[in-house]
């Protein structure tokens, strides 16, 4: 290699390299991390984007990561015993910036995820009742849940999957939204799809499944009693 070609050569590369060092471009920006405090809160509602992980322990705890021309404006307050999390609404359109919260709770009662937020476990929750929303694009992933009762939204494209067991099970989805739950073993399920909606389940001893409009439910499980509705090219069928 000539001596202009590798001058060339090595150029681009101090080039490549400034750029992925550019925030928002790599790996090198710092990550800040501030413990925030807060009330008591049995539930939780999160959106703008925000990636929530989620422990079951013995006191509740936040603790919020973050690019750091971005910590200060996620929001996390107690509202009427619900813990809310999201952004300034100025800041909300910054997606490519990294915009975490860790939180442990007691006990979970509600949980509201929205705007293209995720939400993730990170142990296994014990659990009496809990409801679910889902919608606008967000992602719930529950990994070990028991509980004596859950009920689940989800719409407009959004994504739950649980895994886990309860006594009772009441779903929905509608516009394009899906349901991965055939690892949440109930032993009474009743769940409704709608408007090209997708639904997994598992039921032990009741089923009570409508699918209409486009909308699909795949069930396991073979519970003595079924009552299964399917209109409008819906379809409910066991796998």
């Amino acid at each position: 290699m000539n001596t202009s070609k590798k001058h060339l050569y090595l150029a681009m590369a101090f080039l490549v390299g400034l750029f992925f060092l550019m925030p928002g471009h790599g790996y090198s920006e710092k990550r800040n991390t501030q413990q925030r405090n807060t009330a008591a809160f049995h539930g939780i509602s999160v959106s703008s984007g925000i990636d929530l992980y989620l422990t079951q322990g013995n006191a509740e705890e936040v603790v919020v990561k973050a690019d750091p021309d971005l910590i200060d404006d996620i929001i996390t307050e107690v509202r009427n015993g619900i813990l809310h999390i999201y952004m300034k609404k100025n800041r909300n359109w910054m997606w490519n910036k990294e915009r975490s919260c860790y939180v442990t709770f007691d006990d979970l009662t509600r949980l509201d995820v929205s705007a293209g937020a995720d939400v993730e476990s990170e142990n296994a929750f014990k659990l009496d009742e809990l409801k679910i929303a889902v919608s606008a694009g967000a992602d719930v992933e529950l990994d070990d849940v028991t509980a004596k009762a859950v009920w689940l939204d989800t719409s407009s494209g959004s994504d739950a999957e649980i895994s886990g067991r309860t006594d009772r099970f009441e779903a929905s989805s509608s516009s394009g939204a899906d349901i991965s739950c055939d690892d949440f073993v109930a032993k009474y399920c009743k769940v409704s799809v709608s408007s090209g909606a997708d639904a997994e389940v598992h039921a032990t001893e009741e089923l009570r499944a409508s699918a209409s409009s486009g909308g699909d439910i795949r069930y396991k499980g073979d519970p003595k009693r079924k009552d299964i509705n399917e209109s409008s090219g819906g379809d409910v069928y066991r796998y």
